[in-house]
C-alpha cells in the first residue's frame, strides 16, 4: 500500500480503496487477520484515526469483522458457508405448512436491533410541553446533518433538514408547495406503488418512465410524452429491480434536470447496505445546480414503526417547502424524535448498521446460494446492496402462479408486475425480501418454493 499525498484523493477513500480492492482479488483471504490500526498507521505514515474511520467503513460493507479478543479479520461471510446451505431438508416440504414465512421486500427483523441501545434511547426522552418546530427537532435536524456527511459524503446545514412522517408524507409535502397538482412527475417503472398511489390521490398526474435498462435511463426521461415538474429516482439501488446508476449517468442526468427545470427526487432508501461494491456518490452531492432533493428514511435501518424520514433540501428550494410544513404542522411525535437523535448522537445507530451488516450478509449469500436449486429461475439482479432481490423467470414461466402456490403453502412472495405501471409477461419475475428472515428459514422457504408447480416447469424442452 502506498498514500499519494498529491492525487487530490482523501488519505481515508486511499487506504479504503486499496484495501478493498486486496479483498476482491483474494490477496487478504478469508479469515486472515487484517493489520492492526496502530501498525497500518505507523507503516503509511498517516493518522491512526483515520485508518481506523477506513476499516470502519469496511467493516460496515462486510469485508472485515472484528471481534472482542480476537482482532480483526477478513470476513468469513465473503466464503462458501458450510455445505448445509446447499442441503435443503427435504422433509420440510411437506410439513409445517402453517407457517407463514413473509418473503416481500422491505421489513426488517425486529430481534436484529440492540435492546440495551434501543432502551437506552428510549430512556433519553425528556418530557416537553411543547410540540416539536414544524421542520423537526433542532437537535435531531443537526444530527441528520452530521450523518447525512458522514456517511453519504453530503455537505449539509441543519437549516436544510425536514422531517417527515414517511415517504408518502414526505411526497405531499413536495407535491403541495410545489403545486404539482395538475402537473405531471415522473416516476420509475417498475416502481415503488405507493409514489404513484400518493401522487395520484393528490391529483398530480404521473408518467412511467422505464428503467429496466439503466443506460437508457436518460434516454427515457428525455422522451417523456409531457413536460414534467419532477422525476422521482432510487439510483443508488433501483427499487425492485436493484441495479445501481453509474455516475456518468448520474452527470447526464443532473445537466438534463437543469436544462429542462426539473426538480429530481432522490430516494436513497437503503444506501446504508451495499456488500461487496464501493458507494456511489448521491445525485445530492454531485448536483452544483441544487435541483435535487434528497430523501432519506430511518425505517429501513431502524424499526419501519418510526414512520421517520427526512429531506434534504437544496437552500433555493426551502423557502416553499418550510411554508408547507409550517401549514401542515409537526407530523412525527417529540419521543420519537429524540430516540432517533440519541441513536444517532451517541454513535448507536453507525455500531447497528455495522453489526446488521454481517447479518445481512449471511441472509443474502443463504438466499443466493439456495435460489440455485429453482430451475425456473434464469438469474438474479440487485444483490449487490439492500434487502432483497429480483429473480428473473425463464420465458413462460407464470409468475403470478408462482405467487398463489406459494402462498397456499404459507409462503409471500410478491410478482415483479406488482412494481409494474402496466403488467409484462415477456419478463417474469418474483422479488424477494431476505432481510427478516434468519438463514434456517430462508432454506426452509426456498425449499418449498423449489416444489412448486409453477416453479418447476420451464422451456427448456
Amino acid at each position: 500500500m502506498r498514500i499519494d499525498r498529491a492525487s487530490g484523493v482523501s488519505i481515508r477513500a486511499q487506504i479504503v480503496q486499496q484495501l478493498r480492492n486486496a479483498l476482491e482479488s483474494g490477496l487478504l483471504p478469508s479469515g486472515r487477520p487484517v493489520p492492526s490500526s496502530r501498525a497500518l498507521a505507523t507503516g503509511l505514515g498517516v493518522s491512526r484515526s483515520t485508518v481506523v474511520s477506513a476499516l470502519q467503513e469496511l467493516e460496515g460493507e462486510g469485508w472485515i469483522e472484528s471481534s472482542q479478543g480476537s482482532g480483526t479479520v477478513v470476513s468469513r461471510r465473503l466464503d462458501a458457508t458450510s455445505s448445509t446451505d446447499h442441503d435443503l431438508d427435504q422433509s420440510e416440504t411437506s410439513s409445517g405448512q402453517d407457517i407463514e414465512i413473509d418473503m416481500r421486500p422491505g421489513d426488517l427483523n425486529p430481534e436484529d436491533i440492540s435492546r440495551a441501545g434501543w432502551r437506552a434511547a428510549w430512556r433519553s426522552i425528556e418530557p416537553s410541553t411543547t410540540p416539536p418546530p414544524p421542520p423537526g427537532c433542532l437537535e435531531l435536524r443537526e444530527a441528520l446533518s452530521a450523518y447525512l456527511g458522514s456517511s453519504r459524503g453530503l455537505p449539509c446545514h441543519p437549516r436544510q433538514i425536514v422531517v417527515c412522517a414517511g415517504t408518502s408524507e414526505a411526497l405531499t409535502l413536495l407535491a403541495l408547495a410545489f403545486r404539482w397538482q395538475g402537473r405531471t412527475v415522473a416516476v420509475e417503472d417498475p416502481g415503488y406503488p405507493a409514489v404513484r398511489r400518493t401522487f395520484h390521490a393528490l391529483g398530480v398526474s404521473w408518467e412511467p418512465v422505464d428503467v429496466t435498462d439503466p443506460d437508457q435511463l436518460l434516454a427515457n426521461l428525455q422522451s417523456t410524452e409531457t413536460s414534467i415538474a419532477a422525476a422521482y429516482l432510487t439510483p443508488s439501488h433501483q427499487y425492485p429491480l436493484g441495479h445501481r446508476i453509474a455516475p456518468d449517468m448520474r452527470s447526464d442526468i443532473l445537466r438534463w434536470a437543469n436544462r429542462a427545470g426539473v426538480i429530481l427526487i432522490e430516494d436513497d432508501y437503503d444506501s446504508e447496505f451495499r456488500f461487496g461494491v464501493s458507494p456511489l456518490p448521491s445525485l445530492a452531492g454531485l448536483d452544483t445546480t441544487a435541483s435535487t432533493i434528497y430523501l432519506g428514511t430511518m425505517s429501513k435501518v431502524l424499526d419501519p414503526g418510526l414512520r421517520l424520514s427526512y429531506l434534504r433540501v437544496p437552500t433555493h428550494l426551502l423557502g416553499p417547502v418550510l411554508e408547507t410544513r409550517d401549514m401542515l404542522g409537526t407530523t412525527v411525535a417529540a419521543p420519537v424524535q429524540q430516540a432517533v437523535t440519541h441513536l444517532l448522537s451517541s454513535g448507536e445507530l453507525a455500531r447497528h448498521i455495522a453489526r446488521v451488516r454481517r447479518l445481512y450478509q449471511d441472509r443474502r449469500l443463504t438466499m443466493l446460494r439456495s435460489l440455485e436449486r429453482i430451475p425456473a429461475i434464469d438469474h438474479i439482479t440487485g444483490a449487490e446492496a439492500g434487502l432483497h432481490v429480483l429473480a428473473s423467470l425463464r420465458q413462460g414461466v407464470s409468475a403470478s402462479a408462482a405467487v398463489e402456490q406459494a402462498r397456499s403453502r404459507g409462503i409471500y412472495i410478491t410478482d415483479l408486475d406488482d412494481y409494474r405501471a402496466r403488467p409484462d409477461m415477456s419478463s417474469p419475475g418474483l422479488v424477494l425480501g431476505y432481510g427478516q428472515l434468519k438463514p434456517a428459514t430462508i432454506r426452509r422457504a426456498v425449499n418449498r418454493l423449489a416444489t412448486l408447480p409453477a416453479l418447476r416447469e420451464t422451456n427448456d424442452g
